[in-house]
């Protein structure tokens, strides 16, 4: 069990939101449900009725056939039999080949242009001695016979013409008596011939080796040669294989396709009889299926409903994929079904169950084709629990490859802990266990806890947790909304903060945020970690949208006419409609709660809706109706009373209630977020002469004010006035102006001399040479060390005791104990030298923005949602589109971590950014300092 320490915490933060999203049933066949839907073809019984043969019950290859002959990749001698023991000859085998990749039609029809002219309606070629024309010339086509194999196929040996020529004479004289010209009697003896010769030829048995070339080039495969040629020669007869197709053969049996005809025998030159090519095209047809427009799939059937429609009786069948997603499958009995095999036998889908593990395929036009009941076969699953729901029986583990498993514990499932009988109840998070899987039911977990024998009631550390989302956050304590009710614990010196299961800072946690609380004491409020959601739950988008439908058995709503609230504009949006899961309680009217069946009632009416994306599902995060006429507000909180839940916005008192929808950094957080003097987005409603707020967002940069950890960033403006060990004292920018920092967005004058502490971890950078300084030129002594310098122009600034007294960005970290503040140098970057006007700083500015993308190549990140500081009037303004800027010159911190330029790729599209940009020409900005958070 020691594995337990290592692994017990790995993967927790996005199971959270994939475990809501499973088992979800659905019953809606048109525009209702997300999950794609399948319906079965439109001649099920004729299709079943080709699979049954009266001749193969005891043949070794009956489920082969049966298999073909619902792929429609063979068919029967006639209408009972199949004939499974006899011989293939060359057409058979091409026939079935062509079927294989999709190209019988055109076979066909190339078949069917070639046909000579009937003679006064006599025809003596039939539809099949036409189509296997067309057969060869499209096997040729696409690489399945040489030419030169062909013309060996029809090449005829004297004998053979001299029998053929027999032949038709034998044949023309039942035609001198019927007054044809000799045109028409030359055409007769052309078409005599073309059978005669076709009969000859293409009609005789054809080989195994043969085959097994035709079939490796149908799938493409790659010959083998030299030593990686190993299965062949298992067989003492190996040398009889044709030279040319000896690599063929070698990948047809590497590929499991082909077999011997024994442990040492191969038989190359023996024939091939219809149940062996049927063996053989099913082992390979799931990797030629493409070309036929056919998609394989599998997945278990966790529900299984009727329903009516068009007054039909409509079967459903929810599938869950491998990868989590669902499908859905209906059946009409008689009219839209598909064909089953299951315990070896062929049926339709009415012998389908819940629980079965389903094999299934869909074809070009979207139908179910066919279907294939898996055996149930017991696994072992090794791992640690991540998630269990004792009400819904399912079990979520993470084996030790870090795949995890989405797991049904079946009701009469045998549950041990420490080889004592005991519940799923019982079963903790972070248990390591041995689950025995059949299918996707779980029918035996063995769980084990760390004990301690001489210790009555040992509780083992962490194996209590919280699970909410948080409501508020200090250095000191969180509050966290538990299924509707608040809860406070405590943050202690030893309490761990992780994020992607890495350590993280506790700043990073943010209001909002779904979190994971655990304890080593069950009876403590202090709190052993904090295990952050990473980003799968943050806001994706906000929306007004008209409500079209309303699916309460499905979970599922379906809005029209959108418009998306995006850097501070409402933009109509191109899709039509878009599609939501609903999975949790946070639909309002009002202020009021309701549930799916209540918003019915509103379809036809606008709704403001926040769309979470988790792992590309999206889905409702909050939900409120729209009530009056649309009012927008930009402008910051003057007042906010949450005993009357009102606040004063732009002058206007406007209302708020639990379902105003309130977002800040990309988080849904609670109506009690809001707060005097903060810079916001509003949509409200006017109605019968009061406003009440129905969408917030809380804007302004976060990143450098005071943090929940008492620390927070500040970037000052100066000149490097000394450098000592391990520190760096900043200096006035010129004769008549004092250093500068960014206090409030804006540049403030300071007066006294500040000393700022250097470490091995401080990132210096020279924008002039766009090259980083390794620090310990800075910080070994009073003197910058040149030696062991690789650049020549930066060892010869450094000889020159070039940057004493140059201008720099100091990116400072200031933490406060007590009375001491700890000023660390996070960041430096040199400036070129610029002279200042007394008292102000004319040419930066900050911005922020959300990061869009990152071009490495050419040192490029795109932002959105950039709003520029204005300093006149002391408000942020929205910059419209999109804006790219250059990081040659940057200094990137990202979550107080600098990074390089090379490193740029850590940067997810949505983080937020803080910027310093100086204007140096009209139309350029050059961003010295970018500040991120993800």
């Amino acid at each position: 069990m020691g594995k337990m320490l290592q692994r017990r915490l790995a993967g927790c933060m996005g199971i959270l939101v994939l475990f809501s999203l499973l088992l979800v049933p659905t019953y809606a066949i048109e525009g209702l449900s997300s999950h794609p839907v399948y319906e079965g073809v439109s001649d099920p019984i004729e299709r079943y009725n080709e699979t049954q043969f009266n001749d193969i019950d005891n043949h070794w290859a009956r489920e082969a056939i049966q298999e073909a002959a619902a792929f429609a990749l063979m068919s029967g001698v006639d209408n009972q039999r199949f004939q499974p023991d006899g011989i293939l000859s060359y057409a058979d085998a091409l026939t079935v080949i062509v079927k294989a990749i999709g190209q019988e039609g055109e076979a066909q029809q190339l078949g069917e242009n070639q046909a000579p002219a009937d003679v006064r309606n006599l025809s003596l070629l039939s539809t099949a001695d036409h189509w296997i024309q067309g057969t060869i010339q499209v096997a040729i086509e696409n690489g399945i016979v040489t030419p030169e194999e062909a013309g060996e196929i029809s090449n005829l040996t004297p004998n053979q013409l001299e029998t053929i020529g027999e032949q038709i004479e034998d044949q023309l004289d039942n035609y001198n008596e019927g007054n044809y010209t000799a045109q028409e009697l030359a055409a007769i003896e052309q078409q005599i011939r073309q059978k005669l010769e076709i009969n000859s030829t293409w009609n005789q048995p054809t080989t195994r080796q043969q085959v097994g070339q035709w079939i490796a080039r149908a799938l493409k495969l790659d010959p083998v040669y030299g030593d990686k040629m190993t299965k062949v020669r298992q067989f003492k007869d190996w040398e009889n294989i044709d030279t040319e197709k000896v690599p063929f053969i070698e990948a047809m049996l590497q590929g499991n396709y082909m077999s011997g005809t024994s442990g040492t025998t191969f038989v190359p030159r023996g024939q091939l009889t219809r149940g062996q090519m049927a063996q053989i095209i099913t082992k390979a047809h799931d990797d030629m299926m493409d070309a036929r427009g056919i998609t394989k799939y599998t997945g278990d059937i966790t529900a299984v409903e009727t329903v009516q429609q068009d007054q039909q009786d409509v079967t459903l069948f929810t599938i869950r994929k491998q990868d989590q997603s669902h499908h859905v499958l209906s059946a009409v009995a008689g009219s839209h079904d598909f064909i089953v095999k299951k315990d070896g036998t062929m049926g339709l889908s009415n012998r389908l169950r819940r629980g079965d593990v389903l094999r299934y395929y869909i074809n070009e036009e979207n139908k179910v084709l066919y279907g294939v009941v898996e055996p149930l076969q017991s696994r072992e699953i090794e791992g640690f629990v991540e998630l269990v729901n004792s009400e819904s029986r399912q079990l979520m583990v993470t084996d030790f490859a870090d795949q995890r498993h989405v797991l049904q514990v079946a009701p009469n499932a045998d549950i041990t802990v420490n080889q004592r009988a005991s519940s799923l109840n019982n079963i903790l998070y972070g248990q390591e266990v041995v689950v025995t899987v059949k299918g996707n039911n779980v029918t035996k977990i063995e769980a084990f806890l760390e004990e301690d024998p001489d210790r009555h009631g040992y509780i083992p550390p962490e194996s209590r947790i919280k699970v909410g989302d948080i409501l508020f956050i200090d250095e000191n304590e969180v509050e966290i909304r538990v299924d509707n009710q608040r809860e406070k614990y405590r943050i202690v010196n030893g309490t761990q903060v992780l994020r992607n299961d890495q350590r993280a800072n506790l700043f990073e946690v943010k209001v909002g945020d779904r979190v994971i609380l655990t304890f080593d004491d069950i009876y403590s409020p202090d709190i052993s970690s904090i295990r952050v959601e990473d980003h799968e739950r943050h806001i994706d988008g906000i929306y007004r949208g008209r409500l079209e439908q309303v699916n309460p058995r499905g979970n599922e709503i379906v809005l029209g006419s959108l418009v998306r609230y995006e850097n501070g504009r409402w933009q109509s949006v191109r899709d039509t409609q878009m599609k939501l899961r609903v999975d949790n309680g946070n639909l309002y009217q009002g202020p009021s709660q309701t549930d799916l069946t209540g918003l019915s009632r509103f379809r036809g009416s606008e709704v403001y809706v926040a769309v979470e994306n988790s792992y590309g599902t999206p889905g409702v995060a909050k939900l409120l109706t729209k009530d009056g006429s649309t009012l927008y507000y930009d402008s910051q909180i003057s007042d906010v009373e949450f005993a009357t839940n009102r606040m004063v916005v732009d002058g206007h008192s406007m209302g708020f209630h639990p379902g105003t929808i309130v977002v800040q950094n990309n988080r849904l957080v609670d109506v009690l977020n809001l707060d005097r003097g903060q810079t916001i987005h509003l949509a409200g409603d006017l109605n019968r002469g009061g406003r009440d707020a129905a969408f917030v967002s809380i804007e302004g940069s976060s990143i450098i004010d005071d943090r929940i950890d008492s620390s927070r960033i500040v970037v000052y403006r100066g000149n490097i006035e000394d450098i000592g060990h391990y520190g760096v004292t900043i200096g006035r920018l010129g004769y008549q102006l004092n250093y500068l920092q960014l206090e409030n967005h804006r540049w403030q004058e300071v007066g006294r001399r500040e000393k700022f502490t250097l470490t091995e971890d401080s990132f210096i950078f020279d924008s002039e040479l766009e090259l980083e300084i390794d620090s310990s030129h800075f910080i070994d002594s009073r003197f910058i060390d040149p030696q062991d310098i690789e650049d020549d122009e930066l060892r010869r600034r450094v000889e020159d005791d070039f940057y004493f007294d140059k201008s720099a960005y100091f990116v400072v970290r200031e933490r406060t104990y007590g009375d001491t503040v700890d000023r660390e140098v996070l960041a430096l970057n040199i400036t070129p030298h610029v002279i200042y006007d007394r008292g102000s700083v004319q040419t930066e500015h900050s911005a922020t923005a959300s990061i869009e993308g990152v071009d490495l190549d050419q040192g490029q990140i795109t932002l959105g949602n950039v709003r520029n500081w204005n300093g006149l009037n002391n408000r942020w303004e929205r910059s419209q589109g999109q804006q790219e800027i250059d990081i040659h010159k940057t200094v990137i911190l990202l979550n107080d971590r600098p990074i390089s330029q090379e490193e740029v790729y850590l940067l997810r599209s949505g983080a937020q950014a803080y910027l310093i940009k100086n204007k140096n020409v009209s139309t350029q900005d050059d961003a010295y300092i970018l500040i991120v958070e993800q």
